[in-house]
């Protein structure tokens, strides 16, 4: 088992020295998993001020959104992934006179699109099902307050690990994240008070 562990991470590894998928992966996983949050957010937000009061209706509607946000990034990222990866493939044919349909270079080219098409449509579902999680367990109104809770712990932490990408202050980084959050959250509570 760890010998095909090790195999496979080996294989990563060398599909990430070809294609350099580990910062669009990033790049992805950061913006997919913000997007699904600050959506789900703002739903939960506007259910809050709406009285919604039946958490069932919450969290089908939170993942009937979550999926929507998935699919929508996994079908753009495959497509896009796919035709930039396959644009870099025939500029190297050009440049070598020949083709590269068995070779590593194409194999790693078509498992980066994969991945990352996986990474950008995952990433909204995986943040959804986080903060939609106190519904299936904690009563209601209080299942809110949980959810707006995680969902500000979740921004902070989102612009902690950029920070850390970045090498910025993780703190000031995180700040800016749940600003977002938190200017967001305003403007939704403004429109529903009006």
């Amino acid at each position: 088992m760890f010998a095909f562990i090790k195999r496979h991470a080996e294989r990563l590894r060398y599909y990430d020295a070809i294609t350099g998928m580990n910062k669009i992966l990033r790049r992805y996983f950061v913006m997919n998993s913000f997007d699904g949050a600050l959506t789900i957010f703002g739903l939960l937000l506007a259910s809050f001020a709406a009285g919604v009061k039946d958490p069932l209706l919450i969290v089908k509607i939170g993942m009937g959104t979550a999926i929507a946000i998935g699919f929508s990034g996994l079908t753009g990222a495959l497509l896009t992934e796919r035709a930039e990866r396959l644009r870099e493939i025939k500029k190297m044919e050009l440049a070598l006179h020949r083709r590269l349909d068995n070779t590593d270079y194409k194999r790693a080219y078509d498992f980066a699109a994969l991945i990352t098409a996986a990474v950008d449509g995952l990433s909204p579902l995986l943040v959804a099902t986080i903060l939609l999680s106190p519904f299936f367990i904690i009563p209601l109104p209080h299942a809110y307050y949980y959810a707006f809770g995680l969902a500000l712990v979740f921004f902070f932490l989102l612009g902690v690990f950029l920070g850390e990408v970045s090498r910025e202050n993780l703190i000031l980084t995180g700040v800016k994240f749940l600003f977002a959050g938190v200017a967001c959250m305003g403007i939704i509570l403004f429109l529903e008070g009006i």
